[in-house]
């Protein structure tokens, strides 16, 4: 690593740091104001809860209206891009390298990385504790279960779970629907 990639990177670290577990509103304007200068791209404003860890943040593009949740991991390796009105709650990674174990006769440590961008279309919710590994698209609309861990493409507007996670169901189409007959049809399910 060349010296002022290493001086980026320990800049980053420590001015983040400094800002990375602080409570709630102020804590998550002052992060938002810190990664605005290191990540890749933030699109207006995003919530960054306390505590969200960040490896190779030059990798991290994310839209407006997202939210990433408390201890969550965002790894930019090979690429991070994660689009608008993305709900990622708490405890959740999207992983974008893996550790390589092609041979037995070189130590797993030290092989080459494995890696791959991934992608997080607009207005997904990716569940508490899911991980999303290298490579993966994430398509519009989709739902990500909780706990699930996530190695290949996910449809736009399908609902996955499971380890590794497969679609459950379809999320339903109302585009078409009047708002007000939606409005009665919950409060009737909920009467």
């Amino acid at each position: 690593m060349k010296i002022g990639r290493a001086i980026w990177y320990l800049t980053f670290h420590t001015v983040y740091g400094l800002v990375k577990y602080l409570p709630m509103l102020g804590g998550d304007v002052a992060r938002w104001a810190v990664l605005k200068l290191f990540l890749r791209r933030i699109e207006g404003w995003v919530w960054f809860r306390d505590n969200v860890t960040i490896w190779f943040p030059e990798g991290v593009s994310i839209g407006s209206g997202s939210m990433v949740g408390e201890n969550c991991f965002l790894d930019g390796f090979s690429g991070l891009t994660i689009g608008r009105n993305v709900l990622v709650a708490h405890n959740a990674s999207l992983i974008a390298e893996d550790h390589g174990f092609a041979t037995r006769k070189i130590p797993i440590r030290r092989q080459p990385k494995t890696v791959g961008p991934i992608l997080v279309g607009d207005d997904v919710w990716i569940g508490c504790g899911a991980r999303v590994l290298k490579g993966v698209t994430i398509g519009q609309g989709a739902i990500v279960a909780a706990g699930a861990v996530v190695t290949t493409d996910v449809i736009p507007y399908s609902i996955v779970g499971g380890v590794p996670a497969r679609m459950l169901a379809m999320r339903p189409d109302d585009t078409e629907a009047d708002p007000a007959e939606l409005a009665d049809a919950a409060l009737r399910r909920h009467a």
